[in-house]
């Protein structure tokens, strides 16, 4: 888990360096991308997980370095709330349309990833 930890949190750094200075109404583009990103990702995992029929460790494993760790790092819903709250000192309708656009977005990203995850593992076992 702290691996993975560690390396969501390098992913996001990076994202954010090669993203520096974009910003839609004051929020990182890089953070808006890695918050539906990781809800995808997060939704293939979590769905592939209910779907798979056999117990094993190996999974288990991967599923707290995976999901707990390199997605609880990468994605980053407090830098984004945070960013919502001082945009909204100055533009409340961008902050608005942004936030919600985001969580929308981000509800999209975690069924299109369940959707995926049921398309190929539906029916299969995943060892």
């Amino acid at each position: 888990m702290f691996f993975g930890g560690a390396l969501g949190a390098l992913a996001r750094a990076i994202l954010d360096l090669l993203n520096a200075g974009q910003a839609s109404g004051g929020i990182a583009h890089s953070t808006m991308f890695v918050n539906v990103v990781g809800a995808f990702l997060m939704g293939l995992l979590v769905t592939t997980w209910v779907l798979r029929r056999a117990q094993n460790t190996v999974w288990d494993r991967f599923k707290l370095f995976v999901g707990t760790g390199f997605l609880g790092a990468f994605t980053t819903y407090s830098t984004f709330a945070l960013a919502i709250a001082q945009s909204s000192k100055h533009h409340v309708g961008i902050a608005i349309f942004t936030g919600a656009g985001v969580v929308l977005a981000g509800i999209v990203g975690v069924t299109l990833g369940a959707a995926v995850a049921r398309l190929f593992f539906s029916g299969r076992r995943i060892a």
